[in-house]
């Protein structure tokens, strides 16, 4: 048996025998201690030196009276202190729940008196605005701000492992939902199903080393978010975790030359980034062997473009909080061909196959089975599903039908089993009486030379498309003559009652904090802009069509 097997044989065989996420910290200190665990502003930090902090975090939180049970949330920006402190919480049966530094301060405020923590750990400059409000809504809660009091409190306490019983059906983590259709939602998961998660995705992707250099791990999406995913990977295989303050592409591309990061979870709005990045060439990006992206659905045509780039290193799941990953795979080689060369479109633009274990079906509106090929809505079963949003029953039965979880989203299943996803019924575009799902004319839009991002939203009756450009079209292009041509273009690719009514460039689409299209921003955008001229006359105009009962 070659020894990247039997590296992978032995973490898979020990990951069927962990329970506990605090089982699995502990192991990563016992077996790499001298290994560089976590790479952020401050430098790098040995599993030693890691486990040393975090031990000396959990003493100082049972000497503040924190016991298991309680929760203990954070807000701070993509650094080492929220890694020690959700490791922290692992340790002593805590649980851990954090917000992201780009969500609207009311809405912390208002997350923070639903979930009742114990314990705040913050960053001053964040919490600034409602920390005196935090206070008085919670009189007994106790707070830790990082800097110079988060360092004192370690070096005041020696390092202490907790002797607290952690068992797997205890709730180790309040996830948040991102917030970027309304206030985030509460998520409560036991260590069980959590790990779950963690040996369905083994059963794909070899957490094994490298055999011939160092594992090194790098969050292209915050940590208070889907890159959370990556932790108890990251301490299975012994790797570093590289946390990049920021998630620019020359940002990422530096720290990826700099540490020869071989595994990076990135956004596909992070691998547009990348491709669009003027200066890429500058940098050997030549470590990279596996890059996981997900968090929205990845135009093909972008996939396929980094493919050719980067070659066959890309796989993505689907899935959610709701409906922990993987519910599909889309593994490295099923995006290419026996050359290496990308597949075509109609399978770069699926989320993959479904996971043995897990079953997918496609309801109508009133939750009945469709058939092979029929769009509707994407419901899922799965064994590491949520088992409700904390203390909102109400929500909880929208989301969770008869055990099903409603994914949201609308798709269909071609004849070899792929799962294509279309988007949020919510974000269909309505005209003259008909349905447009976005994916299906931005997915084309992608194929222009010319767009980076494509957005198609509702404005008033119309379905405009809005569009950023790439790098190299930002300059010695008409902007008003370059969206005729691309307008032109989708006349041509696009049947008739899919074509936009109006074609509109912008410098930059408008993102969440994950690197995701915020639609409503786009929408608002084209509602205060000015009025403007008609679209080019050779745009032909768009001529209605039922909606059909079959996906195309």
């Amino acid at each position: 048996m070659a020894l990247p097997s039997l590296r992978s044989f032995v973490a898979r065989f020990l990951l069927d025998r962990l329970r506990t996420a605090r089982s699995v910290a502990r192991l990563a200190y016992f077996r790499h201690p001298d290994k560089p665990a976590l790479i952020d502003r401050r430098g790098t930090l040995t599993y030693r030196q890691l486990q040393d902090r975090v031990y000396r975090l959990q003493a100082w939180m049972q000497a503040q009276g924190v016991k298991k049970g309680d929760v203990v949330f954070t807000l701070l920006p993509e650094t080492g202190e929220q890694y020690e402190a959700r490791l922290a919480t692992f340790e002593n049966g805590t649980i851990f729940a954090s917000f992201h530094k780009h969500l609207p301060a009311d809405a912390a405020l208002t997350t923070i008196g639903r979930v009742k923590p114990t314990l705040f750990i913050h960053d001053p400059l964040l919490s600034a605005p409602i920390l005196q409000a935090v206070r008085e809504k919670l009189p007994g809660l106790r707070t830790l701000a990082i800097g110079k009091d988060y360092e004192e409190a370690l070096a005041q306490h020696a390092p202490v492992r907790s002797e607290v019983d952690v068992h797997e059906d205890d709730i180790f983590a309040l996830h948040m939902t991102s917030g970027t259709t309304g206030l985030p939602k509460s998520i409560g998961y036991s260590n069980r199903k959590y790990l779950d998660s963690v040996r369905f995705i083994a059963r794909s992707i070899n957490f094994a080393p490298p055999p011939d250099r160092p594992d090194v791990n790098m969050l292209g999406l915050p940590l208070t978010g889907p890159g959370s995913g990556l932790v108890l990977p990251t301490l299975l295989s012994g790797a570093a975790l590289v946390m990049p303050e920021d998630f620019s592409a020359a940002t990422l591309a530096a720290l990826i030359q700099k540490h020869r990061v071989s595994r990076a979870f990135l956004s596909p709005s992070a691998i547009i980034d990348l491709l669009d990045e003027p200066t890429l060439d500058q940098y050997d990006l030549s470590s990279l062997t596996h890059v996981p992206y997900g968090s929205e659905m990845t135009p093909a045509p972008k996939i396929a473009e980094a493919i050719r780039r980067f070659g066959p290193i890309f796989q993505q799941g689907y899935g959610c909080l709701e409906a922990l990953p993987p519910i599909t795979w889309l593994l490295p080689h099923q995006h290419v061909d026996a050359q290496g060369n990308p597949l075509g479109l109609d399978v770069l633009s699926t989320v993959g196959r479904v996971m043995p274990g897990v079953q997918v079906v496609i309801r109508d509106d009133d939750f009945q089975p469709l058939s092979q090929g029929e769009m509707g809505l994407i419901t899922v079963l799965t064994p590491v599903r949520f088992d409700g949003y904390w203390l909102d029953p109400e929500k909880t039965q929208e989301t969770l039908r008869d055990g099903w979880v409603v994914m949201g989203d609308l798709g269909y299943f071609d004849k070899d089993g792929y799962l294509h996803v279309l988007g949020r019924s919510a974000d269909r575009v309505s005209r003259n009486g008909q349905l447009l799902n976005p994916r299906e004319v931005e997915e084309v839009a992608h194929t222009h030379p010319s767009v980076k991002e494509a957005c198609l939203v509702q404005h008033g009756t119309q379905a405009v498309l809005v569009l950023s450009v790439r790098q190299k079209w930002r300059t010695g292009h008409d902007r008003r003559a370059l969206e005729g041509e691309v307008a032109q273009y989708l006349a041509k690719e696009l049947p008739a009652h899919l074509q936009p009514d109006d074609v509109r460039i912008v410098d930059e689409i408008p993102r969440s904090f994950l690197n995701k299209m915020l639609r409503r921003e786009v929408r608002l955008m084209l509602e205060a802009a000015p009025p403007r001229a008609a679209a080019p006359s050779f745009v032909p105009a768009a001529v209605p069509a039922p909606t059909p009962a079959v996906a195309p």
